[in-house]
């Protein structure tokens, strides 16, 4: 029998995916020692008659669990029941890492929502100040214009740093406006309000 580290149980709800995610490590170094034992093992005595059948879900579930690996069938020589174990382990890793995924996807979309509040907030006032940086670009422009209408060069402090430029609806602030809107965070009067030059 291997000696093994304790298993660490989940304190709560919100530790379950830490503890998912310890489990699998440990099966996955589990299965690095088994590897090195079944290649020393098929050296000395071959791998003949070592097949095993399919993997067992309930076995699977049991050792996902922290539960020692036991043989359905015995007596079974020690090649075999390595060889069944690491079936065993692979579908219980399989099993955990789809158990995984969801369980962290889940959270990730609770904790976003939790912040929902937040993130309108700061979403709104980084896209809404990028129309007004247009606007200004805007109605730079018509100064740029006015004065080299009265003869004067039409150069500005500030004309060699790009800024967002001067908005259509095919750049990026407008795409952003727009998922404000498709988001709810925004409607679309408070985008064309914010993007008007009046």
């Amino acid at each position: 029998m291997l000696n093994r580290k304790p298993r660490l149980a989940p304190v709560d709800d919100t530790d379950i995916i830490a503890a998912l995610h310890r489990r699998i490590v440990e099966m996955q170094d589990d299965d690095k020692a088994d590897l090195a034992r079944l290649i020393a093992l098929e050296r000395t005595v071959g791998s003949a008659g070592a097949e095993g059948g399919a993997a067992n879900m309930a076995q699977a579930e049991e050792l996902l669990s922290g539960a020692e690996f036991t043989m359905r069938d015995k007596p079974a020589s020690q090649l075999a029941t390595l060889i069944e174990r690491r079936k065993v382990r692979a579908l219980a890793l399989k099993i955990a890492g789809s158990r995984h995924f969801h369980l962290a996807a889940e959270r990730a979309a609770q904790i976003w929502a939790s912040h929902f509040t937040e993130i309108a907030e700061m979403e709104k006032k980084r896209v809404f100040l990028a129309l007004e940086l247009q606007r200004t670009n805007r109605a730079r422009e018509k100064l740029r214009e006015k004065i080299a209408k009265a003869g004067g060069a039409g150069f500005l402090s500030t004309d060699g740093a790009n800024l967002l430029e001067f908005g259509d609806v095919h750049d990026r602030v407008s795409w952003a406006a727009n998922r404000l809107v498709a988001d709810g965070i925004a409607t679309k009067t408070e985008i064309e309000k914010a993007r008007s030059d009046g």
